[in-house]
């Protein structure tokens, strides 16, 4: 591992970790906890939490890749697909275009509604994205992971494995598909409309972004701090007071 640092997980410092504006890495964790005590709310992480991940991919191939669909909440069979073409980094505005799966096995210029196009507006992730590709100077219409499905899901365990091994410890089972669930949250705390999410995560029922606000249904309960005890002898005497009801 290249110059990696141990990272210190003193309560009070993981409590500074910024999530969004206004919302802090201990109350995103505890909202967390009760979100997906149920099992209906999918497992996802923090930003905080991704960070640290991506720090233990000494290996710029997988970092890249997850640092991809965390920047874009893309699936791993969609990732599978993308080539430097794929990308637009110089404009004002970066984007990936990305191409459903089910287009995988078919020739040809596929339909626009299995294309999408997702922003990048990490400018530190399309800095790195350019240095990668000038770096390696991969062919304009090569896959950039052509690799399967459990190679990706082996690069992030032994990534886990390392950050397990210096003492950095992740409380849900991460999987590939962890980072769209990511995604989605990180969006949604940032308070980016249901119906923009839906269209960059390619989501083309509404019903699937239920179970991601219901996270954000407990957080406003959770803040309303609404009082359900009383004085029971102060009520008792001021209903004393009144007429019977007929």
């Amino acid at each position: 591992m290249n110059n990696v640092i141990p990272l210190q997980n003193s309560p009070e410092r993981v409590s500074l970790l910024p999530i969004a504006p206004g919302v802090d890495f201990a109350t995103a964790l505890s909202l967390r906890r009760m979100a997906t005590s149920t099992g209906a709310t999918p497992a996802y992480l923090l930003a905080p939490e991704v960070s640290a991940l991506l720090f233990y991919m000494p290996d710029q191939r997988h970092h890249m890749l997850f640092a991809t669909l965390w920047n874009t909440g893309m699936r791993i069979g969609e990732a599978r697909m993308l080539t430097p073409e794929s990308f637009d980094l110089d404009g004002v505005r970066p984007f990936v275009r990305i191409l459903s799966e089910k287009v995988r096995a078919r020739r040809g210029r596929p339909p626009k509604d299995e294309v999408r196009l997702v922003p990048l507006t990490d400018i530190s992730y399309v800095r790195q994205m350019e240095s990668w590709m000038i770096t390696t100077r991969p062919r304009r219409r090569e896959p950039l992971w052509a690799v399967t499905d459990e190679t990706m899901r082996n690069w992030l365990k032994q990534a886990v494995r390392r950050a397990e091994a210096d003492g950095v410890h992740f409380s849900i089972p991460v999987t590939p598909h962890t980072f769209r669930h990511s995604y989605i949250m990180h969006m949604l705390y940032h308070r980016q409309p249901r119906k923009v999410i839906q269209a960059l995560a390619g989501h083309r029922d509404p019903r699937s972004m239920e179970v991601y606000t219901r996270v954000f249904a407990l957080d406003m309960a959770a803040t309303l701090a609404v009082p359900f005890t009383g004085d029971g002898r102060d009520a008792a005497e001021i209903l004393r007071t009144l007429p019977p009801l007929r």
